[in-house]
Parts: C-alpha cells; sequence; structure tokens
C-alpha cells in the first residue's frame, strides 16, 4: 500500500508544509513526493497488486475523500442514480434500508409542521426524482408530456393531495417563484492547456503528450523493441536530451524549438531539478502554486507518471532491465515540451495566466424542472406552494439544491450497503443457532488448507460436501513463508510475498542427486529453443529475411493456428505432450535448509534457506491462529493458487497477492516440507502446537483459471500414505469439477445442461482460448471477509463472495494471533474490494475500459491503440458483475477484542474509522452479531433475510446467472427446502 500524505505536516490548505530551508531542490522533491500520491500506485502489469485506487486519500473519510477524488480526477463517487434506483425496483434495496439511511441524517424543520429534512429526502429517493437538465428540459416542457399530466408513480398522499391541481399551474408557480442564483466567478486555469483551449482552440496535450510517451515507453521498454533506447545508463532526461537534439532531427511543427531547447540545457548540465525551477518560472507559476500546478501537470497522463515512479521506489519490480527511474526527470520533460509548445501557440510563455477558464453556468430551467418535480413528491399542490412565505420557500430550495443527484447516490449507497450486510448477517446468524454441520469422525481423513482468496470458497465447499470427513481452513497464500524463489527454469529470483514485506530469505528449486544430467539436458534444449524462437522473432521484422520467413513460417503456423483456434484444450494437450517428450523434466527439491557456514553466519543480504527455529516460526504462523494445535489429520494439504490463461495482459491480476501478484506453489511446497521436518516439529511443541508423528503435509498449486490441482514432491509420501493419498486426490478431482460446473453458471458461452465434467472441460478450453476476455472473472464477486473457525461457516453457500480465514479465539486469549491476521487480511481483502468497487463505478476514470482495443507497451502496461496513457486499474470485463460494497468484515470475536486490536494498528485504524470497509463480530460463545458504526456497535436485529436450504450446492445455483443469497447447504437433506 502506498503512504498515506496525512503522515507528513500539512498547511492549513492541505499540502505538505514547505521544508523549512531555503533549497529550492529541497522543496521540489517535498512538493513532488506529495503530488506522487496521487498517481497510480500500480506497477509492471506482470506483477498487479490490488490496492486502494484511492489512496492518496484514505487519511480522509471515505464520503468525503470519493467526492474530493471526483473532482480531482473528473470521476464518479458512486453508482449512478439510475442503477440504485434499478436496483431498489428489482428489491435489491427495500425501503426499509432507504429509511434507516435517511434515519441517521441530521433533520431539520424546512416547511412548519408539514416537512421536516428527512421527510423531504425520503420524497426524493422513494420513488425517485426524474433526470433533468437544461439540454433536453426545454422540449419536454413544450413538446413532451412533462406538462400533460403528474406523475404516476407517486405516493398515494402526495397523488390526492394534487388531485384538484394541474401540472400547469404547478409549472407556473414554480417558473415565476424559482429565481436562479449568480453565475459562480470565472476560475483561473490550472494549467496553460486549459486557457489556451479557450482561447485559441488549440489543445497542448496532442502536441507534448505523443512525444513525451514515445520517449518514456522507450525508455522502459522490457524486451518489445528490436533496438532499445540508446543512452538509457544516462537517465531518461539526458538520454531524450542527446537523442532529440542529435542533427537532421525532424519536429513537430510547434516543437520546431525543442531540440535546440534540449542542447541549450544540456551544455549547461542542468540537472532534473534545476529544469523543473527554470520552467516552472519561464510558465509563470508563484512558488506558492507550485504544488496544485505539478499534480495537474501529471495528472493528465498518470499512468506514465505512476509507473515511473513505482519502478524509482522499487527498480527491482522491472521484469527485465532495470533501468533507473526519475519522477523528477519524467516532470523536467513534460515542463519543457509544455513551454516549447506553449511559445509556439501564444507566443510567450505567461500570458495564460492572465486567460480565464469557460463555465457553464446551470440553466435556470433545469433548477425549475427540479423544484416542479420535488412538489409531485411531496404533494405539495401550486396554492399551497405559492402560499409559502418566502423565507420558507427559499429554504425549501436549499434544502432541495443540497440533497442534490450525489447526496441522494451517498443515500442510496448507504442502503445498498445495508440490504448487502443483512443479507449476509442474518442468514449467518440463523445458520450459527442451527445443528453443526462437520464430520461425524474421531479423526479427520484429512485438511486442507487454501488461500483465503474468495475464489477458493466454492472448491472448499465442494470437497466438504464430497468427503465430510475432510475439513478445510484458509490462510494468506504464501502461508508465512516470505521468500525470493528462483525456479530451475527462472533467471532470477523473484519475491514470493505480500508486497510490503522484502524477504529475507532465498530459495531455490534445484535437480536432486542423480537429476543434474538431466537438468542439464533440459536447459540446453530450452536455450536451443529460445534461440529459434529469437532469429524467428527477428528475421521476420527485417528486410531481407523478413520476405522469406513471413511465407515460409506463415504457411506452417497456418495448421497449429487453426486447431488453436477452433479447438484450444486439444491444441494445448497436444503441445503439453510435446513438451513431456522432447523435454525432460527433472526431479526437483528445495533448497530451504541453511546449513552452511556462509548463511548461518550471514548478517546482510538474502539468506539461502531457514534456521529450525525460523521454520517453526513460520510454520506456527498458519497452524497456531487456525487453531491446528493438536489433533492434526493423517494428510494435510497446502494449496497455493494462481491463474493461467493465454493472450490475458491481466493475468497476473488473478494470481495471488498475498504472492505479490506470483503464483503461490513454491510457497505452499517449501511450507509443507518444513511442517515435515522432525526437528522442527520438536521446536512446534514448544510452542503448543503438537503435530502427530504420522502426520504427513504435502504441498500443491491450484489454478482457479483451468481448476488443475498439482501436488508436489509425492515421491516422498510414505507408503503408509499411499492409500490415504489416493482418497484425497479422488475427492479433490471431484471437488474441482464441481468447483467449475459453478463458475461455469457465470458464463453464458457455457450454454446450459453441463454436468460437473462438461463445466471443467468449459473453463479449461476458456483458459486457453485466444481470443477469450473472459478467461476467468477474478474477484469480481468478493463481498465479505469471515476471520474465524471453519465450524462457523461449514455448510454455507456464500457463492464465491467470501474470504475465508481461519482464526480461533478460544485458543487466543492475548488476541496476538488476531494482530498478526487482521494486519494481513484487512489492507488485502480491502484493497482488492476498494479497486473492484472503483472499477465498477467508473471503469474508464478509474479503470482501465475493455480489454478490446488495449496493446500491450513495453511489457510494462496496456495502453489503448497504439499511443496513449497507460491503462491502469480493472478491466471491463474483470468487473461487469460485481456489486460494489465495501467489503464487510465478520470477525469471530467480541467487540472489545476486535477494536483493541484495530486501534493499536494505525493503517487498521484508518481503514476502520475512515469507513473504507465494514466491521461486524460474532461472538464465539453464543454466536450473536453486532455491527460497527461510527465508534458504536449495534446488536443485529430482524430476521427479514431468509436462509434457504438445499441438499447441494448444484441444486441450489443450477440454473440461476445471477448472484445468489446465502444458503445452508445440508447433504443430508434429500431434496431442496
Amino acid at each position: 500500500m502506498s503512504a498515506s500524505p496525512s503522515s507528513a505536516p500539512c498547511d492549513c490548505h492541505g499540502h505538505p508544509a514547505a521544508p523549512a530551508s531555503g533549497d529550492v531542490n529541497e522543496k521540489l522533491h517535498h512538493l513532488l513526493d506529495h503530488a506522487s500520491h496521487y498517481l497510480p500506485a500500480q506497477g509492471p502489469i506482470g506483477v498487479f497488486i490490488h490496492h486502494n485506487t484511492l489512496h492518496a486519500f484514505q487519511h480522509q473519510p471515505f464520503e468525503k475523500a470519493v467526492l474530493e477524488a471526483a473532482h480531482v480526477f473528473k470521476t464518479e463517487p458512486y453508482m449512478s442514480e439510475e442503477a440504485y434506483q434499478k436496483e431498489r425496483q428489482r428489491g435489491r434495496i427495500l425501503d426499509q434500508d432507504i429509511d434507516a439511511a435517511v434515519k441517521n441524517e441530521a433533520d431539520a424543520e424546512i416547511i412548519p409542521g408539514r416537512l421536516t429534512r428527512r421527510q423531504l429526502r425520503r420524497a426524493l429517493l422513494i420513488p425517485g426524482v426524474r433526470r433533468v437538465n437544461g439540454r433536453n428540459i426545454a422540449w419536454h416542457v413544450e413538446e413532451g408530456e412533462m406538462l400533460q399530466a403528474f406523475r404516476t408513480d407517486l405516493d398515494p398522499l402526495a397523488a390526492r393531495a394534487l388531485a384538484t391541481d394541474s401540472p400547469q399551474a404547478l409549472w407556473e408557480v414554480c417558473t415565476r417563484r424559482y429565481k436562479p442564483q449568480p453565475a459562480p466567478a470565472l476560475p483561473r486555469p490550472k494549467r496553460p492547456r486549459e486557457a489556451v483551449m479557450a482561447s485559441r482552440g488549440v489543445d497542448l496535450d496532442l502536441i507534448v503528450h505523443p512525444p513525451l510517451i514515445r520517449l518514456t515507453g522507450a525508455y522502459l521498454d522490457q524486451g518489445i523493441a528490436y533496438w532499445p533506447m540508446p543512452l538509457r545508463e544516462q537517465g531518461l532526461l539526458k538520454a531524450a536530451r542527446q537523442i532529440i537534439a542529435l542533427p537532421f532531427s525532424v519536429y513537430p511543427a510547434h516543437l520546431s524549438r525543442i531540440g535546440q531547447v534540449f542542447s541549450d540545457q544540456e551544455k549547461r548540465g542542468l540537472e532534473a531539478e534545476a529544469v523543473v525551477n527554470e520552467m516552472l518560472v519561464k510558465l509563470g507559476v508563484p512558488e506558492a502554486e507550485w504544488q496544485d500546478y505539478i499534480i495537474a501537470e501529471l495528472l493528465p497522463l498518470a499512468g506514465w507518471a505512476g509507473l515511473v515512479r513505482c519502478l524509482e521506489k522499487d527498480p527491482s519490480l522491472a521484469p527485465h532491465d532495470r533501468v533507473r527511474c526519475s519522477l523528477m526527470e519524467f516532470l523536467a520533460l513534460r515542463l519543457t515540451y509544455t513551454a516549447v509548445a506553449l511559445e509556439s501557440v501564444m507566443g510567450d510563455t505567461k500570458s495564460w495566466r492572465r486567460l480565464k477558464a469557460p463555465v457553464v453556468s446551470s440553466d435556470p430551467l433545469t433548477h425549475q424542472a427540479r423544484l416542479y418535480d420535488a412538489a409531485q413528491l411531496l404533494g405539495l399542490p401550486s396554492k399551497d406552494l405559492q402560499a409559502l412565505p418566502e423565507g420558507v420557500f427559499t429554504g425549501l430550495c436549499e434544502e432541495l439544491e443540497a440533497c442534490n443527484e450525489l447526496e441522494r447516490r451517498r443515500l442510496l449507497h448507504i442502503a445498498y450497503e445495508r440490504r448487502h450486510e443483512r443479507q449476509i448477517l442474518i442468514p449467518l446468524a440463523k445458520h450459527r443457532a442451527m445443528p453443526r454441520i462437520g464430520p461425524d469422525t474421531c479423526r479427520l481423513a484429512a485438511q486442507v488448507m487454501f488461500c483465503i482468496d474468495e475464489r477458493e470458497e466454492s472448491i472448499r465447499r465442494a470437497l466438504e460436501e464430497i468427503d465430510p470427513s475432510i475439513e478445510t481452513h484458509g490462510a494468506a497464500g504464501f502461508f508465512g513463508c516470505a521468500i525470493d524463489y528462483t525456479g530451475i527454469d527462472d533467471a532470477h529470483g523473484v519475491p514470493l510475498c505480500p508486497v510490503v514485506v522484502k524477504p529475507a530469505h532465498e530459495v531455490r528449486e534445484k535437480p536432486m542427486d542423480g537429476h543434474s544430467a538431466t537438468d542439464a539436458k533440459r536447459q540446453s534444449l530450452r536455450r536451443v529453443w529460445a534461440k529459434v524462437v529469437r532469429h524467428g522473432y527477428i528475421s521476420s521484422r527485417t528486410l531481407v529475411r523478413g520476405s522469406f520467413s513471413t511465407a515460409f513460417l506463415g504457411f506452417f503456423s497456418l495448421f497449429p493456428m487453426a486447431l488453436r483456434v477452433l479447438s484450444p484444450l486439444s491444441y494445448a494437450r497436444f503441445m503439453g505432450k510435446l513438451n513431456d517428450i522432447f523435454l525432460p523434466e527433472p526431479r526437483t527439491e528445495l533448497s530451504f535448509m541453511r546449513d552452511d557456514a556462509t548463511s548461518k553466519d550471514a548478517t546482510s543480504g538474502l539468506l539461502l534457506g531457514f534456521s529450525t527455529q525460523e521454520k517453526a516460526d513460520r510454520v506456527a504462523s498458519v497452524l497456531g491462529p487456525a487453531g491446528l494445535h493438536k489433533g492434526h489429520a493423517r494428510l494435510v494439504v497446502v494449496l497455493g493458487h494462481g491463474s493461467t490463461s493465454l493472450n490475458n495482459p491481466h493475468e497476473s491480476a488473478h494470481d495471488c497477492g498475498a504472492c505479490g501478484g506470483r503464483r503461490g506453489g513454491p510457497n505452499a511446497r517449501v511450507f509443507a516440507a518444513m511442517a515435515n521436518r522432525p526437528e522442527v516439529r520438536e521446536s512446534l511443541r514448544a510452542k503448543g502446537i503438537v503435530i502427530p508423528d504420522d502426520t504427513w503435509f504435502i504441498g500443491g498449486y491450484h489454478d482457479t483459471c483451468n481448476d488443475n490441482i498439482d501436488l508436489y514432491d509425492l515421491d516422498a509420501v510414505p507408503d503408509s500414505h499411499r492409500g490415504d493419498l489416493a482418497s484425497v486426490r479422488e475427492s479433490l478431482d471431484k471437488a474441482r469439477a464441481m468447483s467449475a460446473h459453478e463458475r461455469a453458471r457465470r458464463f453464458e458461452a457455457a450454454g446450459k445442461g453441463l454436468d460437473a465434467s462438461g463445466g471443467l472441460h468449459h473453463v479449461q478450453e476458456r483458459a486457453e482460448h485466444l481470443g477469450e476476455p473472459r478467461p476467468e472473472y477474478g474477484h469480481c464477486t468478493n463481498a465479505v471477509t469471515l476471520v474465524g473457525r471453519r465450524e462457523a461457516t461449514r455448510g454455507l453457500f456464500f457463492d464465491r463472495r467470501a474470504f475465508l480465514v481461519s482464526y480461533d479465539a478460544t485458543k487466543d486469549l492475548e488476541n496476538k494471533a488476531l494482530a498478526a491476521v487482521l494486519g494481513a487480511v484487512i489492507p488485502v481483502c480491502g484493497g482488492i474490494s476498494l479497486e473492484y468497487y472503483f472499477s465498477f463505478v467508473d471503469n474508464e476514470g478509474y479503470g482501465c475500459g475493455t480489454k478490446l482495443p488495449h496493446n500491450v507497451t513495453g511489457l510494462v502496461g496496456v495502453m489503448n491503440g497504439f499511443q496513449g496513457d497507460l491503462r491502469t486499474g480493472l478491466p471491463l470485463q474483470m468487473v461487469e458483475i460485481h456489486e460494489p460494497v465495501r467489503i464487510l468484515f465478520v470477525v469471530e470475536t467480541t467487540p472489545e477484542r476486535v477494536m483493541s486490536t484495530i486501534l493499536a494498528n494505525p493503517l487498521l485504524k484508518e481503514f476502520l474509522v475512515n469507513r473504507w470497509i465494514r466491521l461486524a463480530t460474532m461472538d464465539p460463545e453464543d454466536g450473536h452479531i453486532e455491527i460497527y458504526r461510527d465508534g458504536v456497535f449495534e446488536k443485529l436485529e430482524g430476521d427479514e433475510e431468509p436462509l434457504p436450504v438445499a441438499a447441494s450446492s448444484m441444486a441450489y445455483y443450477s440454473g440461476k446467472i445471477e448472484h445468489l443469497p446465502v444458503a445452508r447447504i445440508d447433504p443430508h437433506l434429500t431434496h431442496a427446502a
């Protein structure tokens, strides 16, 4: 997560206080640090990490933050009013939810004895105002049916009050009495582009952006370009200046002097800070306005600027070439281009400061129409409206203005989230009060540990349905093992841990004894194949070889392309078999033991492997909070996860966020290997965790896109456990097929009437389809995080909408495990939820729009077409079925314990107190639920939400594509209730 600007001292305007010293360079860096908080924190597309899109505003209450961000970024804070009203009409929002939202608002009398503020707001929300604007209101008045009759959806009391009135009379009073407000003063343009557009009709961004995008894209390129940008080792600014200032360079008309300016800067040896300072002075920006101006100039290319900043802070995120990045250099380039273009268009660089930006004043007719509509909703006939004293009438108009569209959307969103809250909590409370659904055995057949990811909810439920003697658990998908991992085919290591954690330990995959020759052969064949592919790639782009290779290779590529398009899964399986035949795969093991003298004595850098105590600490960090202190099954399977799909630039966004946007199989493998060590188990006993001698841990990997499951190191499983392993693998195979079938109901292309094997085939083929924009829906259904014992949620159908975190409050009396669990899951799950929320409510502003026009650029991001800003956030195809609600955390503990834990952590406190998340507790003893609201907990009341009961998940969801309510799946039933 990015740091909040609230951590720096601020002046009265909310900007960071200027440094006490008079050093201009220091001040510029300080201002740029603050401005960078408004930039996207998304790194290269290959390591997509979910986070709060509005991290720069996280120090403010949610409702205030979304409005301020909407003003800064020109985006939407909530769904549209029409969308909320559609949800109300289909029953997703009930009138009682709106009543509850309005009841919490401050009240006041508007019309003495007749109308209060709460009554007015309720009338404006139920049934809702009509959308009017100055562009079409005149037509509706003169030609339409607006004045032909009153609304037909009015409350019966309002309709009776208007029965003797006429629309024309009411309209006449509204137009006569409403006095338009004076137009606001014209603001000064924030940057030259606005002034030049208003005065000359020239868009400076269309002049400045193309060369700036080409330079930045070439500089950050990670291998797509055949010729890399020269002089990159000197930094973006110097490389760009020397390239652009070369003789015989051709420049666009308004940038004819750019080469001369760059050459002059280079001769004077100006660093980036000096260039920025010089350009700000040249552009006539007063020093007091530098902060706002810098922000305004960075935001039009926020994607590129944000990526530069991200790689400046962590160069290791670059997939291949770790070039030196500097946001100051990027800003220096932008301001130089802007100054040259501005001087060319306007004749100087300072006259723009004297111009005014155009403002579209509101049309009085629009306000009169809103008053007319409100009078109908209130049942306020023309004679009563005319009789209102001037002060009362003015107060009514002011209240109508205060309850504008944004305010109504805020209230509707509160109601929308309230109904979601009750749809979760009431059925959960009912389930908790019913007999527990669980294994009826003295010892479990197996325990399977999954990531907390909500996509794992369906396979966990299916697994427990298939075999009640199996119990599932959930933990953050890196399983406490923050490692820098290098596989046998990897060129270098990558961190597999949350992005806020820096791994201290290195783990390498290496061939086992006796398999070194096989590994050497494998690497040799891979190098040969890489050279063939590289030469084919290059030859197709050369003048002479290209003409021959294109014709020759194009003909032979026709047949595999046809097979790939017509039968993607068959093609993938065929290629897999060829790979198995021609590319030998050695048996491997992980080097996770720190047993050499160098590693034992190391004090800096990555440590090769873990000591015994470090292994025990990591195993305990997962088993302890989950309450797995004793009574383990004979087999414990630990499954990391990731996602594999074809032709999908956002593939990393489907991987494990707890593993830094990568796949968590190695973490599960190393965790299992640690837990199987006798010396580790001995150390665990001192921590109160007793693992039976006959318990064996197996690491594995679950692909959430094609639902394949791979288990590791099976050759090491004792012979005594082979039967257990066969049984668990059979159950896992059935469960993944059932989970795939459940997922397939969301895909219209899957058709109807599929059985479980057909559903599995569909999702596997979908993952290999070259043109599939929705290989999987990712986190689009996320809505709730449940932190507690599995017995409290086992048997509940959450429709793949719940992050399931294992935690046992009865074995955590000091709340240490709770602090560790919440410290991880609130930022991670909250960040996922908020990114999906904002990418849904404004997919173009906060998300990256539809995938279809996206082009991958430099292996670092995507942009629309061949040139534009990097698109950050989530594409439409990943959020289109999402319900935009702030995530609800339900923690099985008491309010006192959870609040003491959250308030002790500044980040968690910020999330909760500023209402970026919602919170409820479920008492571990009696199961009663309390909901956190603005500093106090309220006991859950009411039972209007039912708890459907079905004999199986498939019986419950079959034939349905929409989000489904929570249900109880009881295999003992013979039919759905």
